[in-house]
C-alpha cells in the first residue's frame, strides 16, 4: 500500500508579505507641510516587525502556517496511489473495514514566523515654496523559520493494527505503511520537489523593494488651517514572489500603482496641531506566472500566465501632533486601512486566489523625536537634523498579518 500526499490547500496568505507591511512614504504622522524652496532633506526610516499570525475574514487569529496544518485523509491515501490495482485494492479494504474516506490517519503540524526589516531611504526636495518632490526606495531583509511534523491519530494505528492483524494477514503492506507514515513530512517535501516547489524549510531574502515618486503642493495656507494635495506613482522595482516556493516572500506588488491624497493642519493653542488625511491608490492590471492551484489540488498543478489586478486602497487617519521651540516633536494619532478584493482571471483557481484578498486594519500610531530645525533658526546649531522614534500598534483587521511595527528615522537638512 502506497501513501501519497494529494490536495493540501496551500493559499496566497503567505505571498507579498514583506511588501505589504510597510509603505516608506506613508510611515509617520501625516501633515501639511512641504520643503522650503531649494532646501533637500535625506531620511532614513528603518522598520522592524516580526510574524507568526494573520487575522481572517473575520478578524479572528489564526497562524500563519495555518494552510499546512492539514489532515492526511484516506481520500488522500486513495488518491495518491499510482498503480490502479493497488489503488482498487485500497479501496475495497476501506469499504471492507468500514473506513470513510474523509477519516484522518494523523495530522500535519507546522509552525512559520518571519522577520521583517526594512531600511528605506527618502530624498525630498522643494521645487518652489509649494512643490516638493519625494523619492524612496525601499530595502527589505527578510527571514522566515519553518517547523513541520506528522502526528498520526488513533484511527491511523487501528488502521495499521488492521492490515497486520491474522485475518488481513498484509503484514508488509502494515509494514510500508508505517514507515510512509513516520516520514510523512519528508514524503510531502519529496512529492513537492517531484512537482517543481522548493522543499518547506527555512527561507531568508534581501532586495529592493517598489519605488515610490510623489509631489506634494501647498494649497493654502491660513492662521486657522493649512491644506496641501500630492499624488505620485509607485514603480514595480521589487521582485515577485517566487510561484514555486510556498513560504517566498515578494518585495513589490509587480505592477504600477497610482496614488492621490490630501491633508488639513488646524493650529491649535499651546504649538499643538490636528491633522486629517485620506489617500486613495489605484493598483494597475498586469500578468504573471502563477500556480494554477484549486480546491482539489495545490501540488500536481501546472504554471500558467493570468491575468490579475490587486484590489485598489484607501487609507484616512487623524493626529495630534505638537512641537515646540526647544525641538521637541511628538504625537498621536489612529488610521483606517481598507483595500478592495483582488481580481484574477485563473478560470478554476480564481476562487482560491481572491479568497480572503479583501483587507481592513484600525491601527493607532505614536511619534516622538527632536528637531534641531529651530535652534538653527536661532543660529545656535550648525547643521538642522531631526530625529524621530515611531511606533504602530494594530488595533483590529480582517485578512492582514498581525503587526506592530517600530520605526526609527533620522534626517538631514541642506
Amino acid at each position: 500500500m502506497i501513501l501519497k500526499f494529494g490536495s493540501f490547500g496551500f493559499r496566497a496568505v503567505l505571498v507579498g508579505l514583506a511588501c505589504g507591511l510597510v509603505s516608506p512614504l506613508c510611515f509617520g504622522l501625516e501633515n501639511a507641510k512641504v520643503m522650503p524652496v531649494g532646501i533637500r532633506r535625506l531620511t532614513l526610516r528603518t522598520v522592524g516587525t516580526e510574524v507568526s499570525e494573520k487575522t481572517n475574514g473575520s478578524a479572528g487569529r489564526v497562524a500563519l502556517a495555518k494552510p499546512l496544518q492539514k489532515d492526511l485523509t484516506f481520500k488522500d491515501v486513495v488518491k495518491g496511489e499510482e498503480d490502479f490495482v493497488k489503488r482498487e485494492l485500497t479501496e475495497a479494504f476501506l469499504l471492507t473495514e468500514s473506513y470513510e474516506k474523509e477519516e484522518a490517519l494523523g495530522k500535519f503540524a507546522a509552525d512559520i514566523r518571519s522577520r521583517v526589516n526594512v531600511y528605506a531611504p527618502i530624498f525630498s526636495y522643494g521645487i518652489t515654496p509649494k512643490v516638493t518632490l519625494a523619492l524612496a526606495v525601499p530595502f527589505y531583509s527578510v527571514s522566515n523559520a519553518s517547523s513541520m511534523d506528522f502526528t498520526p491519530s488513533e484511527t491511523g494505528k487501528a488502521f495499521l493494527n488492521r492490515l497486520s492483524n491474522n485475518y488481513n494477514n498484509q503484514t508488509q503492506s502494515a509494514r510500508e505503511a508505517a514507515d510512509k507514515l513516520n516520514n510523512a513530512v519528508g514524503r510531502l517535501n519529496d512529492k513537492l520537489e517531484k512537482n517543481g516547489y522548493k522543499k518547506i524549510q527555512d527561507w531568508s531574502g534581501t532586495g529592493f523593494g517598489d519605488t515610490q515618486l510623489v509631489a506634494k503642493v501647498r494649497t493654502s495656507e491660513m492662521p486657522y488651517l493649512a491644506t496641501a494635495v500630492s499624488a505620485g506613482v509607485v514603480i514595480p522595482t521589487g521582485t515577485r514572489d517566487d510561484p514555486d516556493n510556498l513560504l517566498d516572500r515578494s518585495f513589490g506588488d509587480g505592477q504600477w500603482d497610482a496614488f492621490v491624497g490630501g491633508a488639513l493642519d488646524q493650529p491649535l493653542p499651546a504649538q499643538f496641531t490636528v491633522n486629517e488625511y485620506v489617500r486613495y491608490t489605484y493598483q494597475m492590471p498586469s500578468r504573471k506566472k502563477m500556480r494554477m492551484v484549486t480546491e482539489d489540488e495545490s501540488i500536481e498543478v501546472p504554471k500558467e500566465t493570468v491575468f490579475y489586478k490587486l484590489g485598489d486602497k484607501i487609507e484616512a487617519g487623524t493626529s495630534v501632533q505638537y512641537e515646540n521651540d526647544a525641538g521637541i516633536v511628538s504625537g498621536a494619532g489612529y488610521n483606517f486601512f481598507h483595500k478592495v478584493k483582488d481580481i484574477y482571471r485563473a478560470g478554476e483557481s480564481t476562487r482560491l486566489l481572491t479568497y480572503e484578498t479583501m483587507q481592513q486594519m484600525h491601527e493607532a500610531e505614536l511619534e516622538i523625536g527632536y528637531s534641531s530645525v529651530p535652534a538653527f533658526r536661532r543660529k545656535e546649531i550648525a547643521i538642522p537634523f531631526e530625529a524621530k522614534l515611531g511606533y504602530k500598534h494594530q488595533l483590529r483587521s480582517r485578512n492582514m498579518p498581525v503587526t506592530n511595527l517600530l520605526q526609527l528615522e533620522a534626517s538631514a537638512f541642506f
